[in-house]
């Protein structure tokens, strides 16, 4: 019986790290041409939330860092910050998700709704305002809002792969 869950949950990991390398590869390569309003989604945010929400446990944690370092790698200025962002929302997301009913599309494109406009928020601080550089209200209305839409709606199309790819008979 031992057996069975930890075949189950080397399974469980090998989908989520094949899940994350794909939307990796997509994020970087194929995504980059369907941007809208001069913003791509940010697939690998989307994924933290979803997964977060979906497994209210501490695995999501490790996606959540995975994940931003992968985005610190892929493009990010500041080392670790992204990593650091995605931790701090799974947790959110984890705490969040033992109060609600968290294994639903529209919960989880409100939250990376939500998530994304204070995830691109802070991005533009760190990146931007700290410096002097750029105009708020430009950023807020040209990138911050239309990449938190843009997540949103993604979120429709990543979920239930997420969903089905990471939940089964827990």
């Amino acid at each position: 019986m031992n057996q069975m869950f930890q075949n189950k949950a080397v399974f469980k990991f090998l989908l989520t790290a094949i899940l994350i390398f794909v939307l990796t590869i997509l994020q970087t390569t194929v995504i980059q041409g369907i941007e809208v309003f001069h913003v791509i989604p940010n697939l690998l945010l989307i994924t933290v939330v979803c997964y977060s929400l979906l497994h209210g446990d501490y695995s999501a944690l490790v996606v959540g860092v995975v994940c931003g370092f992968l985005l610190d790698i892929n493009g990010g200025r500041v080392v670790g910050m992204n990593a650091l962002l995605c931790t701090v929302l799974a947790y959110v997301c984890i705490c969040v998700s033992g109060s609600l009913y968290s294994n639903n599309g529209l919960i989880a494109m409100i939250f990376v709704l939500i998530f994304s406009l204070f995830y691109e928020l802070i991005v533009y601080i760190f990146y931007f305002a700290i410096w002097g550089q750029g105009a708020f209200f430009y950023a807020l209305f040209c990138k911050i809002l239309p990449a938190a839409v843009y997540n949103g709606l993604a979120t429709i199309l990543l979920y239930p792969l997420v969903r089905r790819l990471t939940v089964f008979n827990q």
